[in-house]
């Protein structure tokens, strides 16, 4: 088992998952000192019923709650004005998140300015600026999100912030709550969840704690995705995807992203495509040219990827081209499952290939990490053909 020299990890998020974990919200207040939570979710996830969910949670507890259920796909800067008013003037001490993507966001970016005020928030945006603990808050996700819930990102109009207080205090994963929505929505998520964790678990800051938490969202996503794509009806299998955000989540809170995440984003936002999707794409790819670079743990991935037998069985030096075939079979397996609506390559999700280099110059500008614009360009027009 590797174990670095030095290494730092830090998670305060707790998770409550399983039945009925909703009922347990009125104490998991108590033990943070709230009274009287504010609910943010969307109207979507209110005409599901989920908000129903919660107020039966809520019902036997003598606990007033507050309930806003317009929270938009971009909510801006006028609606966190709006909802601090409504947040001071409604005497609230915490705030619950039901859902996920820009919901959490809102909530994210709400409790900056409850914890202080609104003109706080900007001066706060960029990495680390948030230096003091801020209100409870609580996420409550859906099958929906964006596999950034549980980590320390949030962003709003053009403003990102990054700050380990920004990460909720409790994740209460409740099968009630994990609703499916389409099979896009459901493939994304859990491969941002999967570039997530498996850049962390063989990336130069890998350490042993943050190994447990990618270890756990690599199996689950592998275990689970293709058979919840094929069977929506699969609960269990619903349940375990979202366990695999929340790990991931708070395992890439502890990590530099990496070239996948970074290359996958910025292809998404070029081309307006789901970051999932040009992230599960480009993966592999990044894989295979990180394999003769220094500090990289390839060999290691095949283990949560098939599990401890196939690792036993395969030699040493085989395990790095099992690994990434076993993701380049995932790929498959989800093309066909999704009945070819989650593709293989850049060109199957029909990104232009004059663009790719314009796409590589950019995302090497913005990394920190020391990959360059011609590395980029080869992954991407590799990824951009497919296997």
């Amino acid at each position: 088992m590797f174990s670095p020299d030095r290494y730092e990890f830090f998670c305060p998020v707790k998770t409550n998952s399983g039945s009925r974990a909703l009922e347990h919200l009125p104490f998991e207040l108590d033990t943070m000192n709230a009274t009287k939570p504010f609910v943010i979710t969307s109207q979507k996830d209110a005409r599901r019923g989920l908000v129903d969910v919660i107020i039966d949670a809520f019902k036997d507890s003598g606990v007033t709650i507050g309930i806003f259920d317009g929270a938009p796909a971009a909510p801006g800067m006028k609606l966190i004005k709006e909802l601090f008013t409504m947040y001071r003037d409604g005497g609230y001490d915490s705030l619950i998140a039901v859902g996920g993507g820009a919901v959490v966001d809102t909530a994210k970016i709400l409790n900056i300015a409850v914890s202080g005020a609104p003109e706080d928030i900007e001066r706060y945006a960029g990495s680390d600026l948030i230096t003091k603990p801020l209100k409870p808050l609580v996420l409550v996700p859906t099958l929906s999100g964006t596999g950034y819930e549980s980590s320390r990102y949030a962003c709003i109009d053009t403003l990102s912030f990054s700050s380990c207080f920004l990460m909720p205090h409790l994740v209460v994963i409740d099968p009630r709550m994990i609703v499916f929505e389409d099979v896009e929505t459901t493939a994304a998520a859990s491969l941002v969840t999967l570039t997530h964790a498996v850049e962390v678990y063989t990336g130069p800051e890998k350490n042993p704690l943050s190994d447990s938490y990618a270890y756990a969202a690599i199996r689950f996503v592998m275990e689970n995705l293709v058979s919840v794509i094929r069977d929506p009806r699969d609960g269990k299998g619903r349940l375990a995807l979202v366990n695999a955000h929340n790990a991931a989540g708070c395992a890439f809170s502890n990590s530099t992203p990496g070239m996948a995440h970074r290359l996958g984003k910025a292809v998404g936002d070029a081309c307006q495509l789901s970051w999932g999707l040009c992230m599960g794409i480009l993966l592999p790819h990044i894989l295979e040219r990180q394999t003769s670079e220094d500090g990289y743990h390839i060999p290691g991935l095949l283990l949560p990827l098939a599990g401890f037998d196939v690792y036993a069985e395969t030699p040493e030096h085989m395990k790095v081209q099992k690994a990434i075939g076993i993701l380049y079979d995932f790929q498959r397996d989800l093309f066909e499952a999704s009945r070819g609506a989650i593709v293989r390559s850049l060109k199957d999700a029909e990104v232009p290939e004059e663009m790719l280099r314009d796409i590589a110059r950019k995302a090497a500008g913005r990394s920190s990490t020391g990959f360059d614009a011609d590395v980029s360009l080869m992954v991407l027009e590799q990824a951009w053909k497919g296997k």
